[in-house]
């Protein structure tokens, strides 16, 4: 049996997922199978979100709700809402309501296991949970992200609640308080909650937005302390507590568009704030809506990826963030001038990324600028430090450049002992580094005979046809190489790795037909023909091609990985292929193995320093290194590069299947 729908946990996401199959009347037509290791009996979570009155969600869900406001009290600052509506869901609430549409539908099969793994089939996506298996056209995967930040801690936001009953009336039902600054900081951006539910219960709540997670005991005595001033005694009925990561790192798509990340996994939560519960239900709404047309929406086609978050929005996300990291006890003066000096309406477009850009400069002239623009400079040599594979080529270019204009003798030797240094220190190790990972225990000799033996089977094919083995070389290369972009860019696809290889490998080779001919000669292949006006075209399709998939997938790396290859043009070919290949290619696979190892930077080198030597000294042994032609050079290069890249790549993609 195939399933139409798998859906991997029965949290939020997929709770709201499938009330709004059932709202379309298209549940009844659906096989779906629901795994979920544990069953939801408590209310561990409060889903709170805002809106226009007449927004899809309030009709929609106000049967569920616990609450709504319509009176805002940000530091006894009171506003009501004309149009806006604060809403207010307990998690047990939306558990419960999906429960029930599970048991209304025999198409339905609830099992409680664990998901072991996915696997893509032709017929569907294989579901394994221990020893048993299922099939299903679509996945709707809700497990939690497994995040991995770049730079520095990750910021998380953290939060001890207490639901208290009061014998006498202590609140206004109809206004909620959103943040309350007048708490002790200590060092963080803390701040309290107050979700009146009628004039003798609440929900309070403090929230510490900082690397280290809010303590148990500290919790408990501000709480005590905000509610000292109550009339009468109080009783805590309820608990929750929760911790939310705030990054922007969430997103883990999986490379089969049949297998859809939910929840926080699909990065619908804000970073910034922690909401995230209404991007799940107009996320529940749009993927139904798809599900209705029986297509798949282009943003999980394989030549579709969601946009990588250059707009202003996620600018200024990335800058809170920063300071909340680095600089946590600033956040009460920036959020206490923004929710003072803004309409709440403004401030809620703000936060659902509608709002205008005249808008936005007028809320940072009221915030402390300095504060943000120390953000901006930071944030900027965090970058440049956790992530050279995206501005090193750059850098090279115009050195190489800056060379040929001021020591136009020394240009290239200078350029080339650059690169060269950074092949031992980088290129070569990293090659290695990815087959090392999968040794499972072999001794290191044995694995570097394994190694060298899959070499000298492409060695022999360069010597049984020169061109036979050219051509192979440039195809998995070409590959290889858009695999690595692709995932560094958050874009892993196969038909996108494969389609910006070749054009990376255009932009490389087309301007150098000349050297490339040089190459070929010198290894016996005859040269390629291709008239002036032929080669331009050519080019300037390829220059074209990659403006256009970096603009579409608005891609920044993309874009700067495009103007430096047009740059590499006026270059060497040596130059041009040995910026890409170490500064980019090599940079961007060393960040990966370092990651998901966790190994140092010496590490890493001491880890693959047998091997380099080995792959060094077989090099000059069989090619016997010819030291007055530098054709003959780039020839042997050329040739020994591409032994060594074959176990690369199927070690290091056997590396990224794993990751998935």
């Amino acid at each position: 049996m195939i399933y139409d729908l798998a859906l991997i946990g029965l949290g939020a996401s997929n709770s709201l997922l499938l009330l709004e199959l059932q709202e379309r009347g298209i549940l009844q037509d659906l096989d779906v199978l629901i795994l979920e290791a544990e069953s939801k009996w408590k209310n561990d979570k409060t889903y709170c979100f805002w809106g226009h009155h007449q927004d899809p969600i309030f009709p929609t869900l106000r049967p569920l709700l616990l609450k709504e406001w319509s009176k805002l009290d940000f530091n006894g600052e009171v506003e009501h809402m004309k149009f806006m509506r604060y809403g207010m869901l307990e998690s047990i609430t939306l558990y419960e309501h999906a429960k029930k549409i599970v048991l209304q539908y025999p198409g339905i099969n609830l099992v409680r296991a664990p998901l072991t793994s996915f696997k893509s089939e032709a017929e569907g996506v294989a579901v394994y949970s221990e020893n048993t298996k299922w099939m299903a056209k679509r996945v709707y995967d809700s497990r939690p992200p497994e995040i991995k930040e770049p730079t520095g801690p990750l910021v998380l936001q953290s939060f001890t609640g207490w639901r208290v009953k009061t014998d006498w009336p202590n609140w206004d039902p109809s206004q909620l308080v959103l943040m309350d600054f007048n708490i002790p900081q200590n060092g963080f951006t803390q701040f309290m909650y107050i979700l009146p539910i009628d004039e003798h219960e609440a929900l309070v709540e403090v929230t510490r937005f900082g690397s280290e997670v809010l303590p148990d005991d500290l919790a408990i005595t501000h709480l005590k302390s905000y509610l000292f001033g109550l009339e009468g005694p109080y009783d805590v009925i309820h608990e929750e507590q929760g911790v939310i990561p705030m990054t922007q790192h969430a997103l883990q798509q999986h490379p089969d568009a049949r297998i859809i990340s939910m929840g926080a996994r699909g990065a619908v939560i804000k970073p910034t704030t922690g909401y995230g519960f209404k991007y799940m239900y107009d996320r529940a709404k749009e993927l139904v809506g798809e599900l209705e047309q029986k297509t798949v929406m282009r943003k999980h086609q394989f030549w579709y990826w969601p946009r990588t978050g250059i707009g202003r929005h996620y600018f200024y996300d990335h800058l809170l963030l920063h300071i909340l990291k680095y600089k946590p006890q600033w956040g009460k003066e920036i959020f206490t001038k923004l929710f003072t000096k803004r309409t709440h309406e403004g401030i809620f477009g703000f936060l659902d990324e509608k709002s205008t850009l005249r808008w936005e400069l007028g809320m940072f002239a009221g915030l402390p600028i300095m504060k943000f623009l120390w953000a901006v400079v930071a944030s900027f040599f965090a970058f440049l430090r956790t992530r050279p594979a995206r501005w090193a080529p750059m850098a090279m270019v115009l050195t190489a450049m800056g060379l040929q204009a001021t020591l136009p003798q020394f240009a290239q030797p200078i350029s080339l002992a650059i690169l060269v240094f950074m092949l031992f220190l980088i290129g070569i190790p990293h090659g290695a580094l990815d087959g090392y990972g999968h040794a499972n225990g072999m001794r290191l000799p044995k694995f570097i005979l394994r190694y060298s033996g899959i070499m000298a089977i492409v060695l022999l094919f360069w010597a049984a046809s020169p061109i036979v083995g050219l051509l192979a070389f440039i195809l998995y290369s070409a590959w290889h190489f858009g695999e690595t972009d692709m995932r560094e860019w958050g874009l892993p696809s196969a038909i996108l790795s494969m389609v910006w290889g070749t054009i990376l490998f255009a932009l490389l080779l087309l301007p150098h037909m000349s050297d490339v001919n040089l190459v070929l000669s010198t290894m016996g292949i005859s040269e390629v023909t291709i008239s002036e006006g032929a080669l331009v075209t050519a080019y300037r399709a390829a220059a074209a091609a990659g403006v256009i998939g970096g603009l579409w997938f608005a891609s920044v790396p993309w874009l700067i990985s495009i103007a430096t290859l047009l740059l590499l043009g006026e270059q060497s070919l040596a130059i041009a292929f040995g910026t890409y290949f170490i500064l980019q290619h090599s940079a961007s696979g060393w960040d990966h193995l370092k990651k998901l190892h966790q190994w140092s930077h010496l590490q890493m080198f001491m880890r693959a320093l047998p091997f380099t030597i080995g792959a060094v000294a077989l090099f000059l042994l069989i090619f016997q290194f010819d030291r007055n032609s530098l054709s003959q050079w780039s020839s042997y290069f050329l040739i020994f590069l591409s032994a060594l890249s074959l176990p690369h790549i199927y070690f290091m993609s056997r590396l990224y299947q794993k990751q998935d």
